[in-house]
């Protein structure tokens, strides 16, 4: 990358011929032929380590495009172009996650054809966030999307059939910045004295984070903040909803509902737990567990990729979903 920015520096110095920028006028097809467009978008592994695209294309195809799988091509340090053979593929990679590969964050951006590999940002993902203490006559929608606006970009709220939180929290989607410190938890005022209660959140799927820093995306070995002695960490796996945690849910119906209405759905399946991925985070197997829903490093053997799975029947409706 610096001699890449050290090429660059060098030309915008250079004075250019005529012909020179005179250019040329270029096109775009997908592979070389006219009218054949397969769905494309870009990642990013967030990760020390190289990854290899034959690596995140037989994992992630599993995933994303379990009929028809994926290619993918490295385009830059850890940034990928995805094909996907099944349009329903590039949707779930899009609108669903935190997607991780062997624990690290993978960011999704859609393609665009007039962008250079990079001009892509990679700035933000989605995420489940368990916000606990909360007063059991304020676990609402109301409360879901004035918290969500406050913790991030609110997408989704999960409530029952009377429009309060199913159980001993409040369960809502959000879409963080990568470059900010995750949010321990939240002080909220209520009731005509102003009364004030500290809300600890719980993060369904975190990836890998800094117990240093608290951003996602590096752990503590790769942090710029070096702590003092006598300092201790203000983060920790404490912010992470593990698997082995019981849902509060007594059955398999509930109800997600943001910005433009709510529908009732049934809860997707839940993915097998306690293996050591990722912040406690499931693979891409699935199996049966009603408790969770949604509003290529190396070779020579398998990789795993886990997120938030999606509902198997209804869908979320929230800010930006349809």
């Amino acid at each position: 990358m610096a001699g890449l920015e050290g090429v660059e520096g060098m030309m915008k110095k250079l004075q250019l011929s005529a012909e020179e920028k005179k250019g040329v006028k270029i096109g775009w097809v997908s592979g070389g032929q006219i009218g054949m467009v397969e769905p494309q978008a870009m990642g990013r592994l967030f990760s020390e380590k190289p990854a290899f695209a034959e690596g995140l294309a037989g994992t992630l195809g599993r995933a994303w495009c379990p009929l028809k799988g994926i290619h993918c091509k490295s385009v830059g340090e850890n940034v990928f172009l995805f094909t996907f053979y099944q349009a329903s593929g590039k949707r779930k990679a899009l609108e669903e996650g935190p997607w991780m590969f062997e624990n690290d964050l993978l960011l999704m951006e859609e393609f665009d054809v007039n962008k250079t590999a990079d001009e892509y940002k990679f700035e933000s993902f989605l995420i489940w966030i368990r916000i606990f203490n909360l007063p059991l006559g304020r676990m609402n929608r109301k409360t879901g999307e004035e918290m969500g606006d406050a913790i991030g970009e609110f997408i989704a709220v999960e409530t029952d059939a009377n429009g309060m939180a199913p159980g001993k929290y409040l369960r809502v989607n959000v879409r963080l910045l990568v470059n900010k410190p995750l949010l321990r938890g939240m002080m909220v005022t209520f009731g005509e004295d102003n009364r004030e209660k500290w809300c600890r959140f719980e993060y369904e799927y975190l990836p890998n984070f800094c117990f240093t820093c608290g951003k996602v995306g590096h752990i503590d070995k790769a942090c710029s903040i070096q702590l003092k002695r006598g300092e201790m960490q203000q983060f920790g796996k404490w912010l992470k909803w593990t698997t082995n945690q019981k849902g509060p849910y007594s059955s398999d119906k509930g109800s997600w509902s943001g910005r433009r209405g709510i529908e009732n759905i049934n809860f997707g399946s839940l993915g097998s737990g306690g293996n050591g991925l990722g912040s406690d985070s499931l693979s891409w197997r699935k199996d049966k567990n009603p408790s969770m829903d949604r509003s290529g490093s190396g070779k020579g053997k398998e990789r795993k990729v886990s997120s938030p799975l999606k509902l198997t029947d209804g869908s979320v409706v929230g800010a930006g979903c349809s």
